[in-house]
C-alpha cells in the first residue's frame, strides 16, 4: 500500500503500523518508506532532517542504510541545505530513516 500524505502532515509511523494491525491486517514494518524533504542539521553525534512545511515542528534522525556507506559523508555535506532523502523508516526506539539516497532540491525565493 502506498499512502501520500498531504503537505505539513505527519503520522506516526508506528500509529500507522497499529492501526493497520488492529484492522485485521498484518503490517510488515520493514516495508514502510518515505520520502521526505526538509534541511539537514548536525546534532551532537547525528544528522537530522528538520521536516518543510510542516504545521507542528518536526525532525527524523537519519542513518546510512545497510550497503549505502557514503551517505553519512553525503548527508554532512548537505548541512543548512533543502534535501530530498528516501529511506526505510526504522521502527525500533524512537523512529530512525535508514537513509537509502539524498537528493539537493532548488532553495525557495
Amino acid at each position: 500500500m502506498k499512502v501520500t500524505l498531504k503537505a505539513g502532515a505527519w503520522v506516526e509511523p508506528s500509529r500507522m503500523i497499529k492501526a493497520i494491525r488492529d484492522a485485521g491486517f498484518t503490517p510488515v514494518p520493514e516495508d514502510v518508506h518515505l520520502t521526505l524533504t526538509g534541511t539537514i542539521e548536525a546534532r551532537e553525534d547525528r544528522t537530522v532532517l528538520v521536516l518543510a512545511g510542516m504545521t507542528m515542528p518536526r525532525e527524523v534522525a537519519c542513518v546510512a542504510a545497510p550497503g549505502h556507506d557514503t551517505i553519512p559523508t553525503v548527508l554532512r555535506q548537505q548541512v543548512g541545505r533543502l534535501v530530498e532523502i528516501k529511506g526505510r523508516w526504522r521502527l525500533e526506539g524512537s523512529g530512525l530513516l535508514e537513509t537509502e539516497s539524498v537528493s539537493p532540491l532548488p532553495e525557495g525565493p
